[in-house]
């Protein structure tokens, strides 16, 4: 459903088990979780996923970019200018509307079979030409679907940490809220959940 353009605002849990692993499919799942509902909108969303190469490095590419070093107020430009007469046009727009010139269509993206390296479409669910099919197939167990740890904000944080942050954030915040101190209210409101654990470790250690 989440692939098809249902119109759901923001979901809070996302188990993702799928049979594609392009990173597009990824991608339109993620947005689901990590869009925001407002200013004012602190709540948290989580998403659980096996624990395969591929797709914990999409995550960690959606953290990166999301991560406060690499956003920027403007956002990504949501124009482009007409290389003919240089107005400026929606980004989506496929004919300038000041001289009426065509932009160029965007690049084919294609994607090389693992069995007889022809190229297919990136959409393509299976090789055109010998039948190869691109699913990601696995089975999962119980135990492996057991949480190992956790990506916050580009961090690997191992599931001994995010226990430790669970087990004690309660009275992290209350004893962080009775000191007054608004500078630190104000880290501890932007820092993660799960890296409270690591935060309680590194005092500890001090």
């Amino acid at each position: 459903m989440i692939s098809e353009g249902v119109d759901i605002k923001r979901l809070r849990i996302l188990v993702y088990l799928p049979y594609a692993q392009t990173e597009l499919a990824f991608r339109q799942a993620m947005g689901r979780v990590v869009r925001s509902l407002g200013e004012d909108d602190y709540s948290r969303a989580y998403v659980v996923m096996p624990t395969h190469n591929i797709l914990e490095e999409f995550a960690r590419r959606v953290e990166r970019e999301m991560s406060l070093a690499a956003r920027t107020e403007s956002g990504p430009p949501q124009t482009k200018i007409c290389p003919i007469c240089e107005a400026q046009n929606p980004k989506g727009a496929a004919v300038c509307s000041e001289c009426g010139s065509e932009f160029p269509p965007r690049p084919q993206a294609y994607k090389a079979c693992p069995e007889c390296s022809s190229l297919n479409p990136i959409e393509a669910q299976e090789c055109q030409n010998c039948g190869h099919s691109f699913r990601l197939e696995f089975a999962i167990t119980l135990n492996e679907a057991l949480r190992l740890g956790a990506i916050v904000r580009g961090m690997d944080l191992e599931e001994e940490e995010v226990r430790e942050a669970e087990a004690n954030k309660t009275e992290i915040l209350r004893n962080v809220l009775a000191s007054g101190d608004d500078a630190l209210i104000k880290v501890i409101k932007q820092l993660p959940e799960e890296s409270w654990g690591r935060l309680k470790k590194i005092l500890n250690n001090q």
